[in-house]
């Protein structure tokens, strides 16, 4: 026969087994359900994009950026990649970097650097626009009327391609045009009808005056201060054009037809 006392010990250590044994099935419990009370929680809109901050962007709407994101609709920080949301802004036509960055708990700020038009390309059609392009060539907007800030680039005289939409880019056979473009002083955008290509490199015709054989894209800072020189000094009757293909010794032509600026700006 078992001691009463062996017996009330027995009964003592069971009891105590099966709470320890409840203590830790309500421990399980209770981390579980904060476990998913927490991923309910950092899966929320609580802890989710509220409040996103567009910088360095002043040609494109905030809107647009933060659709381009993704980031419409509060989507949960614990979700996002910067690099991924930085990605997906490179593709809009204007920008040409972007960085990201996460502050918990519901802020992402976007830094754009955006790409910088160089020239307004003329874009032939029922009525003509302009593709305001960078100096690779990317098409950031079409525009309907002429930016007086930009020189225009007119690439028809080649027969070559006409720009795209947003986003296109012209082929690489214009980038030339583009650099040109892109060297010209702003004070002698007014006084330039249009860059255009020839048989001879890069052309431009001036608004009144002589065109300007440019030829390749180098050595272009040294060819506008030489146009710049002979302009300043006058006495240009009879000359048809500048060339500054060699700018140190700009050389000026008898006038002639130019058949090219006549077919493409009207004379």
């Amino acid at each position: 026969m078992t001691d009463p006392r062996i017996q009330a010990r027995r009964v003592t250590v069971a009891r105590q087994a099966g709470r320890s044994r409840r203590r830790r099935i309500l421990a399980g419990l209770a981390g579980s359900a904060l476990c998913v009370l927490g991923l309910a929680l950092v899966h929320s809109s609580f802890l989710g994009a509220r409040h996103v901050q567009v910088f360095g962007a002043p040609n494109i709407e905030a809107s647009t950026v933060i659709a381009a994101a993704g980031l419409e609709g509060a989507p949960p920080l614990v979700d996002l990649n910067p690099a991924s949301i930085a990605s997906r802004v490179e593709r809009l036509p204007w920008v040409l970097s972007a960085g990201v960055r996460i502050a918990w708990p519901s802020t992402v700020a976007i830094n754009v650097t955006e790409r910088t038009p160089v020239a307004a390309v003329s874009v032939p059609g029922a009525s003509l626009s302009y593709a305001i392009c960078d100096v690779t060539g990317r098409v950031l907007e079409v525009v309907s009327r002429r930016p007086r800030s930009l020189p225009v680039v007119v690439l028809g005289g080649r027969g070559a391609g006409v720009p795209g939409g947003p986003g296109s880019s012209l082929p690489p056979q214009d980038r030339a045009e583009l650099d040109v473009a892109a060297a010209m002083p702003e004070s002698m955008v007014a006084a330039t009808k249009g860059i255009f290509p020839s048989s001879d490199g890069v052309l431009l015709a001036l608004q009144h005056g002589p065109e300007a054989i440019v030829g390749d894209s180098s050595s272009l800072h040294e060819k506008f201060v030489a146009l710049a020189t002979v302009l300043a000094h006058g006495g240009l009757g009879g000359t048809g054009a500048i060339d500054l293909r060699v700018p140190s010794a700009p050389v000026l032509l008898p006038k002639g037809p130019s058949p090219i600026v006549a077919g493409i700006l009207g004379g």
